[in-house]
């Protein structure tokens, strides 16, 4: 499995115009069992009225399982991919927030991971919850 700080060394190499640091997410936490990575509200990431956009927040929570995922419980010969991902947006998020996504694994299995993924704003109101399903593969090489 791979250590936080290699995981820290391949999120500093990122190229600067990928998804992940075109909207500015960072890792904010690794623990045995979470990962947490924030982003800002910024225009970048707005609907035409202004306020949060679920694709942003649904891209933020599917960052935080699949890193999890690939932390966690990711062999050496093996790559993770996203296989579902759900939410409920319960509250707007506004242009000057910080959106923190928390992502827990419910469920470990052999193949699959459940992941139940809570992004709040700076004040800790829950924004969307979001339940995302992993897969390990061998890749054909």
């Amino acid at each position: 499995m791979l250590n936080k700080e290699t995981l820290l060394q391949k999120w500093q190499a990122l190229p600067p115009n990928n998804l992940m640091r075109d909207w500015q997410m960072e890792i904010a936490e690794v623990t045995e069992e979470s990962i947490t990575i924030t982003m800002p509200v910024t225009e970048k990431v707005t609907q035409v009225d202004g306020v949060l956009h679920g694709g942003a927040t649904l891209a933020l929570a599917e960052t935080a399982g699949s890193i999890g995922a690939y932390l966690l419980y990711r062999n050496d010969d093996e790559q993770i991919r996203g296989i579902e991902l759900s939410a409920n947006h319960l509250r707007a998020g506004r242009v000057g927030d910080t959106l923190y996504a928390k992502a827990v694994c419910v469920n470990a299995g052999r193949t699959l991971q459940l992941w139940e993924i809570k992004v709040t704003n700076q004040e800790e109101k829950l924004i969307s919850y979001c339940k995302f399903t992993t897969i390990r593969i061998t890749p054909n090489i």
